[in-house]
């Protein structure tokens, strides 16, 4: 066998080899993409009744909301537009009465569950459905217990681009301790997140 016939074998042997190995080994690979329900775009915060947009901005400044932000003011989509503050002492009283006349004339004057009801300090905070706000019923027993029917404040918190398209959002992590820290305040009866989602 010539020299070169030699090495043209050793060749195509060492090129099986590399491709045998390269079946065998693996490269690593960062298919890891960033979660987008661990990415909050904004917040949704609800007042109690009667907060003005300088108010509210007022309270913000207390906190460290980690980027810059936009605030909409009284943005209210949701269902949730009325409440009303009962005193502990009454809330047994009023809760039930009003469950047994929702049950007895099948009428919805709630706009959540039971469990959805917010305590603040000596109250709770029972939001209602604009329905509720104009049936004579509903309205007596809350005239028994001389309690008005609110309106939510609504703003809506919305990050900003500040170092690039990619930074319009908050880590899941920092917003959930916003919110926790927001809805100790006297003033804010929830916050709901915002979660950006990919296409």
């Amino acid at each position: 066998m010539s020299k070169i016939n030699k090495e043209i074998i050793f060749l195509i042997i060492f090129f099986i080899l590399v491709m045998i190995a390269g079946q065998f080994i693996k490269t690593p690979v960062n298919t890891q993409t960033p979660d987008p329900d661990s990415q909050v775009g904004g917040m949704a915060i609800q007042f109690k009744d009667g907060i003005s947009e300088s108010e509210a901005k007022a309270i913000l400044q207390n906190y460290n909301m980690t980027r810059n932000y936009r605030m909409e003011y009284n943005t209210n989509h949701t269902e949730e537009r009325y409440y009303i503050m009962v005193d502990k002492d009454n809330w047994s009283d009023v809760r039930s009465e009003l469950v047994n006349e929702m049950k007895k004339d099948r009428k919805i004057w709630t706009t959540s569950s039971p469990a959805h009801v917010i305590k603040k300090g000596n109250y709770y905070v029972l939001p209602v459905s604009e329905q509720a706000t104009q049936d004579e019923k509903f309205l007596a027993i809350l005239d028994k217990y001389n309690i008005g029917v609110k309106k939510f404040t609504w703003y809506k918190i919305r990050y900003l681009y500040i170092d690039g398209p990619r930074t319009y959002w908050t880590p899941k992590e920092d917003a959930i301790r916003i919110k926790n820290e927001l809805e100790q305040n006297e003033n804010i009866f929830a916050v709901q997140l915002s979660y950006i989602y990919s296409n």
